[in-house]
């Protein structure tokens, strides 16, 4: 035995058996750095506070603009620990400003508390850090009024998906408006089932009430309860650390947002709520947990002392989970084993090995402790492969207990199955179910969409100001839940025909745009990029190169004659009404990357403002419209959606064509080229870098921003080496679709509906798919 265990979790403890084990080095380094924290948390749907500026080096510092700042904001070390460096700014007059709970500061120490964080001082590696500005949330009225200053959060402690026990931390005078406990913050103990206070400490000591405070706080239930329960559980689950304090606050307006994760949480928690840690973390486990929704039912089962008090009080039983440790009592001594409670089972089993060890032979009388209650029962042995449980207690032994209702969830792996597969008969899949399902899953990925940086003009603007500058962009939040989009693939099962093939191609497909988007603002978000979309690997790099010299921009071409944007717009529609196209319509979208870009519901985006030359036009007409428009439409001709919305990695197909469709009209186009050079760029230097080399090129000032900003849409900090590789598909799948025709294919099966070259075969073989009503002339009339 390493450490007497009274059931008090300690440091050493805890860093042994919890931390060690479970957070690896990568999660840990993403949960100190709370930038990265922020980037990555918001990608996935989890509400953060909003981020203001950052100030990442001297140079910025000296450049930084203190009045383009809110009048009230957060300023942050990105590394800081135990809240140390944090300083809350209420409000500002000029040049001074107002700090929550310690006076005022003006410009010139503020100026020298950001140097302070540059340099390292609270950073919890002693390296050097950045300094960031980020919204000061307003606290509910009624969590506030409790407080003396600052803002209170709450602390949940997770583990295995589990939320194991929580706190409110107060921030008081002693504090200086922070909720650190160890600088004299007030922490209140909450039960994790109802979300009502407990207990109230302050220094380690327990205390009767909140110092200087109206009201008591015992009869505060913490608003929104679950939400927050439900968030801890998923931030430890996305991030990857096995054991974790989330904090979270409530804002007056937003509700729950999350402010940061500790991979070293203290453990004044226990404190709090005068309960031993470690008893509760040896109780969850080995507990299989599916899902962050299982997770907090889990813990509301299992730690909620008031609901089990009460069911108790009414019912006379005790409360127990599905998993207990037991005593089976001898003659001269008690054997201590793990036991699993099953209520699908009649009798109580007996683990074979552990009976001859005993002295017990099949059908013995046993008597054993389960909790405070005395168990006579007859065991049957059987052999149990898995030696976790010794022992399964069956319901008949169970009438004096309450169960945990988390067991119902164990129904699900027993194999109990065997009556109702003996009356079922396969009939094949129902496709049109799976093609609906699939289909219907995919629209909610929006892949594009999640990675159109919504602050695209204000950085623009900003770093057309100051070439030096790295623009740090910002996305929405995940309009979906990928838990459930998982469990909901999960439950498609396609068959090995033809047309089931496509669709577990897209299954995968879906679940690489789920990882990459989950994978924003992270590390590893270039190369889950390229296992989606593939590398701009040398061989590559060197035909892009020479297919540059072969097809060199024409600079003057492109600046001559340029179409209003309103010409541009009438040309588009006109041409669309030519085709009879008149459902799709044309609309402009300002934050745009694209000039153009055919999207859903029949819309035809367009970059607001933009002027192009008449040929240029032509040549987008060509990519967008009769090849995007037109293989979109066919695609709706089919009897299964899929080939409207796409088969797995149609788009290196589509753009292929749609290149391939320009290069008819224009003779040629070397961006494409560029895009991989951008991207190669890219992998090797940071934003600033990546535009500088593309103004080398010969490109103009504002697309090499657009280029540039397509090769580092995703990434947290700009200026590190990394990309999102998309833009390589253009060239890789021109190449593809050369080779095709040169090999005597004709496009217009690939005209069919939105298909991957790769798809061919497949699609030929699949009965009552329609040919292409709509073709560009060249394809009808090949020359």
């Amino acid at each position: 035995m390493l450490f007497s265990n009274p059931g008090i979790l300690g440091i050493n403890a805890r860093n042994l058996l919890y931390i060690r084990p479970y957070n690896k080095k990568k999660a840990i380094r993403l949960a100190d750095s709370k930038l990265a924290t922020k980037f990555f948390l918001a990608a996935r749907g989890i509400p953060v506070p909003k981020l203001y500026a950052t100030i990442r080096s001297r140079r910025d510092l000296e450049k930084f603009d203190f009045n383009a700042l809110p009048n009230s904001f957060v300023l942050k070390p990105n590394l800081g620990y135990g809240g140390e460096g944090i300083i809350p700014i209420e409000s500002r007059e000029g040049n001074t400003f107002h700090r929550i709970g310690a006076g005022i500061m003006t410009k010139e120490a503020l100026h020298d508390h950001i140097s302070d964080i540059l340099d390292g001082r609270f950073s919890i590696s002693d390296v050097g850090d950045i300094a960031f500005f980020e919204q000061r949330i307003i606290c509910a009225d009624s969590v506030r009024k409790f407080a003396y200053a600052g803002l209170p959060d709450i602390r949940i402690v997770v583990h295995n998906l589990i939320p194991v026990m929580a706190m409110l931390r107060l921030p008081t005078r002693e504090s200086r408006g922070l909720a650190n406990l160890h600088q004299g913050a007030i922490g209140v103990g909450i039960d994790i089932a109802r979300g009502e206070v407990t207990n109230i400490v302050q220094n380690s000591r327990i205390i009767p009430q909140i110092p200087g405070v109206d009201g008591d706080i015992r009869n505060l239930k913490i608003p929104h309860w679950e939400t927050m329960l439900l968030m801890a559980s998923k931030a430890q689950f996305i991030t990857n650390l096995g054991y974790a304090a989330v904090d979270i606050v409530l804002d007056k307006s937003s509700g729950p947002m999350l402010l940061e994760i500790n991979a070293r949480a203290g453990l004044a928690v226990q404190i709090a709520n005068l309960t031993p840690l470690r008893r509760r973390l040896q109780r969850i486990e080995g507990i299989k947990v599916a899902t962050p929704e299982k997770g907090v039912r889990i813990a509301q089962d299992l730690f909620g002392h008031k609901i089990e008090k009460d069911m108790k009080l009414a019912s006379g039983k005790t409360v127990i989970g599905i998993e207990e440790d037991i005593e089976i009592m001898l003659q001269s001594e008690t054997q201590r084993v793990h036991a699993r409670i099953d209520m699908e089972r009649k009798n109580s089993l007996l683990d074979r090995s552990l009976a001859t060890k005993l002295g017990l032979s099949d059908n013995a009388k046993i008597k054993f402790m389960l909790g405070k209650n005395r168990i006579q029962t007859v065991v049957t042995l059987r052999d149990f492969p898995n030696e976790k449980y010794s022992m399964i207690i069956g319901k008949r032994d169970l009438g004096d207990f309450l169960i945990d209702p988390s067991k119902t969830e164990k129904k699900i792996e027993l194999p109990k199955a065997e009556k109702t597969l003996s009356f079922t008969i396969s009939k094949g899949p129902n496709f049109y179910d799976i093609d609906l399902r699939i289909c219907e899953i995919d629209k909610k990925i929006k892949l594009l969409h999640h990675l159109t940086p919504i602050n695209y003009l204000e950085e623009k603007k900003r770093f057309l100001s100051d070439t030096s500058y790295q623009p740090q962009f910002e996305y929405q939040p995940l309009k979906f839940d990928p838990f459930t989009i998982r469990d909901e693939l999960d439950a498609i099962m396609p068959d090995d025909s033809p047309l089931g093939i496509l669709y577990r191609r897209k299954k995968e497909e879906i679940i690489l745009k789920i990882i990459l988007l989950e994978h924003i603002g992270s590390e590893n978000f270039t190369r889950q990029s390229e296992c989606l979309f593939g590398k701009a690997d040398a061989e590559l790099i060197q035909r892009a190169e020479i297919f540059l010299k072969e097809n060199p921009e024409d600079a003057e071409r492109e600046r001559s004659e340029l179409l209003a944007p309103e010409q541009v717009k009438h040309e588009l529609t006109k041409i669309l009404k030519k085709y009879g196209l008149t459902h799709w319509k044309v609309k402009e979208k300002s934050e745009l990357i694209s000039n153009l870009m055919a999207g859903k519901h029949h819309t035809l985006f367009l970059r607001s403002g933009l002027k192009i030359s008449q040929k240029r036009l032509e040549s987008v007409i060509a990519h967008e419209i009769e090849t995007h428009i037109f293989t979109a439409e066919n695609g709706k001709e089919q009897p299964y959606q899929i080939f409207n919305r796409g088969t797995a990695q149609y788009l290196k197909t589509q753009e292929g064509l749609a290149v391939y469709h320009q290069m008819k009209i224009s003779g040629r186009e070397s961006r494409i080229a560029a895009l991989v050079l951008a991207v190669s760029f890219a992998m090797r230097t940071g934003f600033s870098g990546v535009f500088t080399k593309l103004l080398e090129m010969g490109i103009e000032k504002e697309r090499a921003f657009l280029v540039a900003s397509k090769t580092k849409r995703g990434l947290e900090d700009t200026s590190l080496p990394g990309a999102f590789t998309k833009d390589i598909i253009y060239l890789k799948g021109f190449f593809e679709i050369e080779e095709y025709v040169a090999k005597g294919g004709d496009l217009k099966k690939l005209f069919i509906g939105k298909i991957s070259l790769e798809d061919l075969d497949l699609v030929s073989k699949i009965p009552n798919l329609k040919p292409p009503k709509f073709l560009p002339e060249w394809v009808k009339e090949p020359k």
